[in-house]
């Protein structure tokens, strides 16, 4: 159900649209190339936008913010318009701050804390290692598309896959896509993005 989408947007096929892909040949080359990228980078920041897609809506909903990442297990994402919207993770602590207040006992979310997992695999590296996803590797003249599919028949109720698309002149990600069913999806893409800037460790625990 899409309110389960929601839960993964708060943590903070192909819809790479002009792009056909199709698969890789040598996916422990690719696999390698991003691997070595992920243990390299020891932050990201950048701006993004999220389209929410839904059988409920008549049209996309849609919002803007800025994601900061440090190596290996801090993520500010945040939400700016048109909603205010900051969930911090450092390490294994999760605040929230949504409207001007902060949410009390989010942690203690069970769902909330298996989404933290994954998204600090998702930006790390870690997915990779097929521990919890199986992969598909794609190509197109200009990107890597990784299909990653839930190993666990409790995350998949909620989510069937997870696109992430990549450069392949620099191995940024690009765009990522969390899908529930053909109707029901939310859609990332980054811009602006800067890679191993210096990003104090307070911006992951002080809203």
């Amino acid at each position: 159900m899409i309110k389960y989408l929601f839960i993964l947007t708060l943590l903070a096929s192909s819809f790479a649209f002009g792009q056909s892909f199709t698969k890789v040949s040598n996916t422990a080359s690719v696999k390698s190339k991003i691997n070595a990228k992920a243990k390299s980078t020891t932050s990201i920041s950048a701006d993004f936008t999220e389209e929410v897609y839904s059988s409920m809506f008549n049209s996309a909903k849609k919002a803007t913010g800025e994601l900061n990442y440090k190596q290996s297990n801090k993520i500010r994402w945040e939400h700016i318009s048109p909603k205010k919207q900051t969930i911090l993770i450092n390490g294994s602590k999760v605040q929230m701050k949504e409207n001007g207040k902060i949410v009390d006992n989010v942690a203690s979310n069970r769902i909330v804390k298996k989404v933290q997992g994954m998204m600090m695999q998702l930006f790390n590296g870690d997915f990779l290692n097929e521990k919890e996803f199986t992969i598909g590797y794609y190509e197109s003249s200009s990107q890597y598309k990784l299909v990653l599919k839930p190993k666990s028949s409790r995350m998949s109720k909620y989510i069937s896959s997870i696109e992430m698309i990549f450069n392949k002149k620099n191995l940024e990600l690009s765009q990522m896509n969390m899908i529930e069913t053909e109707d029901d999806r939310v859609e990332y893409k980054f811009t602006s993005v800067v890679m191993n800037k210096a990003i104090a460790d307070t911006k992951f625990t002080q809203f």
